[in-house]
């Protein structure tokens, strides 16, 4: 009987360990070792300056971002997406540099490390650039003064009293450069010669850029039941987000073809690290003796799962959608780097029908679709998918079928998606006892799925899919200034969804320097309907202001979820472009149980560690030697 007992009290634990897995939202793993860079007021928590303020805080954060380990280096421009205007193409989001790229050059990282100050609560900041040697940099303002922080070529000027001095300072004080009256680390390590350098700085024009830096991405990301997501500390097979233009500077061209092939550093003094990837891998039971169907599929019809897979459930056509979101750019393998015709694998949809199937993609959220190809009936296909998903941040994925009641339809599905990630927001191992802790859900402690909206205004067929109506004063190749006035961007949850909370920004033209008060950008959002709108942002452009444009992006967290919004935009004097990132409730109940797998090296010898979390909480892992850190994967079982 005692035997009974035990065998059944064990069954009912397996059977509710089993029931407990669904859907996870918003999981992450952070470490004592590394910052929380997913969110800024993670971030600002992080313990090496909770309590700090003032020049306390800017430093420390500023050396952290030039650390060895845990730091930023020089590249090259980074872009994204096809916009004709160079501008609008250059990554300027701290977000996405500290967790997807790792890299940029100056004139990404002024804004960048402006953004970052900012977000973590300094009032006012700025990047400026420095004609005579084509470079960017930053100040922010503090205890009645600015203060010049260099994040890309890791330069901190401090007077006799420790304190860090303004650009003006920089500009007219030699000995600060020559003979600094206090130390510092790191102090322009690849600039021997300071008395050039402040000869330049003397000499120069600056331009000051105010709100140069974007704000609207996301880290959120769901894990569906099947999924996992794996990242490494290193590249993986040759995939990052290569750009035709890096091809044609020589000296860059050979740096990314040196191994390991891709991205990485010309100062290989600046970091231990070159590029990190992601690999989100997704396989559900389509069976009926699981729920990972109902869990992971956007919408179907006409299919529901069956002893062997998914089954129709009428005579007639069939379809269903999946929907592919990482909050990290999605990345080919690069194979030759001088033809981007034969990159791959950047997304590979893998199906074995029982009646032939159509696969179709869509790049805007289900407005259109694309044919991607023709699966046979009983046999195994992979779909390549890169040509849509590469240098995206996801897709849909369609699959139409037609068949008789009750006969097979599908009996499997896989995606795979490779990411580009920054290793300085991998959570590390060290030697020791290791504290780290599994968290979900989004910044405001709320489970939601995060969709990404960003219309092409340099393409008026594809902004009028998410606009109103067209602005009526309106010119795709009047870059500076692409739109007069006011448009409405109408941003719709999924059916059976509601928008919980959004971010919208744009990037504005401004009026410059003693006309800066003449700016009249805007934003303003109306819940329901486009009418009563509430403003949550009117431009302020401060004086000292001597570039043509800025950004800025707002948070609105609304009092109860609705179904849609609309965002009103208004360029005086222009508004370039727009973005949002909505934040949706889910369709189904979530869970909060996730596997997480650390994979490390010690003395050459791969090790894993593997925990299962059924809630948010605490974990430690020892490590008897200096590890080499090599993954780490997250992931929700099959139900």
């Amino acid at each position: 009987m005692e035997f009974l007992n035990r065998f059944f009290f064990f069954f009912l634990i397996v059977l509710s360990s089993q029931a407990s897995y669904a859907r996870v939202l918003c999981p992450r793993v952070s470490s004592e070792h590394t910052a929380d860079v997913s969110d800024w007021k993670r971030f600002r928590e992080f313990h090496e300056w909770k309590d700090k303020t003032g020049q306390d805080l800017a430093l420390a954060v500023w050396q952290y971002l030039c650390g060895y380990e845990t730091g930023v280096y020089h590249f090259n421009e980074i872009l994204e997406g096809d916009d004709p205007f160079n501008e609008y193409a250059t990554v300027r989001d701290p977000q996405k540099i500290l967790n997807i790229y790792n890299m940029a050059y100056c004139g990404i990282f002024g804004p960048v490390l402006d953004g970052v100050f900012q977000n973590i609560g300094f009032t006012d900041g700025r990047s400026f650039g420095i004609d005579l040697w084509n470079h960017c940099a930053s100040e922010v303002w503090y205890e009645g003064k600015w203060h010049y922080y260099d994040l890309d070529v890791r330069g901190l000027l401090l007077d006799a009293e420790g304190n860090a001095t303004s650009l003006k300072e920089a500009q007219t004080r030699r000995d600060l450069w020559i003979d600094p009256p206090v130390s510092i680390q790191p102090f322009f390590p690849k600039d021997p010669d300071k008395n050039k350098v402040f000869e330049i700085y003397r000499d120069s024009q600056v331009n000051y850029y105010y709100r140069w830096f974007e704000g609207s991405h996301t880290m959120d990301y769901s894990l569906r039941q099947g999924e996992s997501f794996t990242r490494w500390w290193t590249p993986q097979g040759g995939r990052w987000n290569h750009r035709a233009r890096y091809n044609e500077t020589p000296w860059l061209k050979e740096l990314i073809l040196t191994e390991p092939i891709g991205m990485k550093p010309n100062h290989r003094s600046f970091t231990r690290w070159n590029h990190g990837n992601g690999l989100f891998h997704y396989e559900p039971n389509l069976t009926d003796q699981s729920s990972d169907f109902e869990d992971g599929v956007l919408s179907s019809r006409n299919l529901r799962p069956g002893a062997g897979g998914l089954e129709f459930i009428n005579d007639g056509a069939a379809e269903l959608i999946f929907d592919i979101f990482t909050p990290y750019i999605i990345v080919a393998k690069i194979n030759d780097i001088d033809d981007p015709q034969d990159d791959s694998e950047a997304l590979i949809a893998a199906l074995l029908p029982h009646s032939g199937a159509e696969i179709s993609v869509s790049l805007d959220h289900g407005l259109t679709w694309d044919p991607a190809g023709r699966a046979q009936a009983g046999r195994l296909h992979e779909f390549d998918l890169t040509r849509w998903a590469q240098g995206t941040y996801g897709c849909q994925v369609k699959l139409a079928m037609n068949g008789k009641a009750e006969a097979p339809a599908l009996e499997t599905i896989r995606f795979d998606t490779w990411v580009q990630v920054a290793p300085i927001s991998i959570p590390r191992l060290k030697q020791g006892v290791n504290r780290l802790r599994y968290d979900i859900g989004d910044r405001y402690g709320k489970k939601t799925e995060p969709i990404l909206i960003k219309p092409d205004t340099a393409d008026p067929e594809d902004l009028n899919k998410y606009l109103v109506e067209t602005p009526k004063d309106y010119d795709p190749d009047r870059h500076t200034e692409r739109i007069h006035g006011d448009a409405i961007l109408h941003l719709k949850a999924p059916d059976n969804q509601k928008i919980s909370w959004f971010s919208a920004g744009a990037t504005f033209r401004t009026y410059q320097g003693e006309n800066a008060w003449k700016t009249r950008n805007r934003i303003a959002y109306a819940a329901g309907r486009p009418e009563r709108f509430h403003t949550i942002y009117e431009s302020h452009v401060p004086a000292w202001a001597n570039h043509w444009r800025c950004n800025w992006d707002e948070d609105v967290v609304l009092e109860e979820p609705v179904n849609e919004v609309f965002v009103q935009f208004t360029g005086d004097p222009g508004l370039n472009i727009m973005r949002a990132c909505l934040h949706v409730t889910p369709r189904r109940a979530p869970s909060n149980r996730a596997v997480i797998t650390h994979g490390f090296k010690t003395g050459g010898v791969m090790q894993t560690r593997t925990i299962e979390m059924d809630r948010p909480g605490g974990y430690a892992i020892e490590c008897e030697s200096p590890p080499e850190n090599v993954f780490i994967k997250i992931a929700v079982p099959s139900r």
